[in-house]
């Protein structure tokens, strides 16, 4: 029974030998993936509580996880002698056991050079904005971040910059036309088109018995022919005609000055003079307000939050984002998509940082 009994068991060594690689990919990629996506939201996070804090970004990409994975095995016989006189009685043991380890290794490259610089600060495409308001995004968001100024209405543009020390206005009637525009959205009222003959983007605006009164409005706010139902759309902001729907589009970084300007602060940095406090006359003005304020705050604590969705330490501070705040949740995954879209094609050095994770 020795040799079947040694045979039976490095059959069950290779039995499991074969399932090795299967279920250590189980194991070991969702938490791979669990890890980069967390590290690389709280990068973006950090970033904007930089930007509040008049302090320059910077970006740390993990260009390759390389992990090896060892199975070893060990096994042997050990003969033992009773001391009685039959040899029958001497006893033999067998001996097996194994090993299994991981040596990952991460790669990372600072995302840097001209052609990402330029990515950062180029306006987002009309195309772009028109593609994510048709995948699904709502137009105040798509408006509210990517649109700096439509026609003669204005979405705070002096928030495209560091903090502002006077307050902006006439972003009410922006915010108007993006309440109309979200109104009507279900109706597919409002639909852009790109013509290849003529290379220009239209909008056609149809008519729609249920929303007549809204439709009206919406061509008020943009100072547009009301009998028209087509109109040419162009980045050029130097075009004003009542056929003409002129947009403005913002950059990346403009995105991510807009949205730092609501970080919370805690008292004693704003008296230290750490953050600028924009000012409406005698009164601090409320960044809440704004069309990208309404869907996007970050907090502060004193103390790391024990729920927070996100949570970077900043200057002996946590800033956070409330796990229930889906309205914040969404902006800041639009931002993500934004920054793949806008830099991910960006061409960057090979990596420069190597660290082996024991």
């Amino acid at each position: 029974m020795r040799p079947s009994l040694l045979l039976l068991s490095f059959n069950l060594l290779l039995t499991s030998c074969n399932s090795f690689g299967p279920d250590s990919l189980k194991g070991s990629h969702p938490l791979y993936n669990e890890a980069i996506n967390d590290s690389m939201n709280e990068q973006f996070m950090l970033n904007l509580v930089r930007l509040h804090y008049f302090e320059p970004t910077f970006f740390l990409d993990v260009t390759n996880v390389a992990a090896t994975m060892k199975l070893d095995f060990n096994g042997g016989l050990d003969q033992t002698a009773l001391g009685v006189t039959d040899s029958a009685s001497d006893l033999i043991k067998f001996t097996a056991g194994s090993e299994y380890y991981t040596q990952p290794t991460i790669s990372f490259a600072p995302l840097q050079g001209e052609a990402f610089v330029r990515s950062l600060l180029s306006p987002i495409t009309l195309e772009s904005i028109f593609q994510l308001t048709n995948s699904g995004w709502s137009a105040k968001r798509t408006l509210g971040l990517c649109v700096e100024r439509i026609n003669d209405l204005e979405n705070v543009p002096t928030g495209s910059g560091p903090m502002p020390q006077t307050a902006p206005n006439g972003h009410d009637r922006f915010q108007r036309l993006m309440d109309l525009v979200e109104t009507v959205r279900a109706a597919h009222i409002i639909l852009w088109h790109y013509d290849e003959s003529t290379k220009q983007s239209i909008i056609h605006v149809r008519n729609h018995e249920k929303y007549q009164r809204e439709i009206t409005e919406i061509k008020q706010l943009l100072d547009l022919d009301p009998k028209r139902d087509s109109y040419i759309v162009t980045g050029n902001s130097s075009i004003r005609n009542k056929e003409t729907i002129s947009i403005e589009s913002r950059s990346l970084m403009s995105i991510m000055f807009y949205l730092s300007h609501n970080v919370d602060a805690p008292q004693e940095h704003e008296q230290a003079g750490l953050v600028r406090v924009t000012k409406n006359g005698n009164n601090t003005f409320e960044w809440s307000q704004t069309p990208a304020g309404k869907i996007f705050r970050i907090r502060q604590s004193d103390w790391r939050p024990r729920n927070g969705f996100l949570a970077v330490p900043y200057l002996d501070h946590w800033y956070y984002i409330e796990p229930s705040d889906l309205e914040t949740k969404a902006t800041f995954m639009l931002l993500t998509q934004l920054f793949r879209l806008q830099a991910g094609a960006s061409k960057f050095p090979a990596p420069v940082l190597t660290v082996p994770v024991r």
